[in-house]
């Protein structure tokens, strides 16, 4: 009888913590979404209104704006960009780490770890000045290309993880069977490892279409992603506008919203893959 109320009572404490935690994750959401739905003068009445009378004014104002869409699309190039280009260079770089045994091995792997320690505005000055040799700056492949860097680390500490969890024993099954290394590599191990490729390449999307800092600087007229648009359209000098500022970051959710759901079971598959043998 004891044991089952202790029972009882540990489940009832679990279930409240993770409400609590389930209420202040989604917290933010919850709140962007009611600010995107506000009038102006409910979005900036104090204290917060919490009841009011919805209106889709603010979607309306920010889909009217040509800037949104370009914007838009903009993110989703570079953003697209960057992860297959990333993916295209470091899967096999992460599959060489994980399977070759060779002198400096575990010095590379950590250098490369090391550019993701490293704080991005140390090589903004560097990159604009590469970038204005090289007459990249302010185009898609230039931020492109300052987007792998963000990305690379990631994805061949996460491809080198996917990649060791899988049995050499099944590679040397298929060079037997008359595979070289490279088509055992194509063949077998690239298709096992394909929910760890969809796991790594939307946290790479993600870290890609949130991106701030490089967007900033190293673009300015030409191109321009949804978190540069969002901060100099909507933030002003005097004040901020709140309402479309709210509605157009919902609309930016929603695109990696979709994604998730599209490829929630392969990514569920990814994020456990190698975590059991």
């Amino acid at each position: 009888m004891k044991r089952r109320r202790r029972c009882i009572v540990f489940g009832i404490l679990k279930h409240t913590v993770l409400i609590i935690m389930a209420l202040i994750v989604l917290f933010p959401i919850t709140w962007i979404i009611l600010q995107s739905l506000k009038s102006y003068f409910d979005t900036i009445a104090v204290p917060p209104k919490i009841l009011f009378s919805p209106v889709w004014k603010n979607y309306v104002d920010v889909l009217s704006r040509v800037g949104f869409f370009s914007s838009f699309r903009d993110s989703l190039v570079v953003a697209l960009g960057s992860v297959g280009l990333a993916l295209l260079i470091g899967t096999p770089f992460s599959y060489v780490l994980a399977r070759f045994d060779f002198k400096g091995r575990d010095n590379i792997a950590f250098f490369v770890l090391s550019t993701r320690m490293m704080p991005p505005i140390v090589v903004i000055v560097p990159f604009i000045r590469i970038f204005h040799i090289l007459n990249i700056a302010d185009t898609h492949v230039g931020l492109i290309l300052a987007h792998v860097l963000v990305n690379l680390a990631l994805v061949v500490w996460m491809m080198r993880g996917f990649f060791s969890s899988i049995p050499r024993e099944i590679e040397e099954a298929a060079i037997v069977d008359g595979c070289s290394q490279m088509g055992a590599f194509w063949s077998v191990t690239l298709p096992l490892s394909a929910p760890g490729l969809v796991a790594t390449a939307l946290l790479s999307f993600l870290f890609s279409w949130n991106e701030f800092l490089f967007a900033l600087t190293l673009t300015s007229l030409k191109v321009k992603t949804l978190p540069v648009y969002m901060a100099s359209e909507f933030v002003g000098y005097l004040a901020v506008q709140w309402g479309p500022l709210s509605a157009s970051g919902v609309l930016a959710i929603l695109p990696t919203l979709a994604f998730i759901i599209f490829i929630q079971k392969h990514l569920v598959r990814g994020l456990t893959f190698g975590a059991l043998k």
